[in-house]
């Protein structure tokens, strides 16, 4: 099982995304939470594939 950690967000971001979460169910989202992890997951990954073509272009 995966450890977690507490994060701080400021709560006017924290009310967006539940408003968010509450107005598009079809998004799928249980909680604030999962969307966050969600959100959080897509920028790491495209972060690291900018990164990496970044990379693979200096060769």
């Amino acid at each position: 099982m995966p450890q977690y950690r507490t994060v701080r967000l400021p709560e006017e971001l924290v009310k967006t995304v539940k408003k968010i979460i509450e107005e598009k169910k079809e998004l799928g989202y249980r909680s604030h939470s999962e969307f966050i992890i969600d959100a959080t997951r897509r920028r790491v990954e495209k972060l690291l594939t900018t990164s990496q073509n970044t990379s693979e272009g200096e060769k």
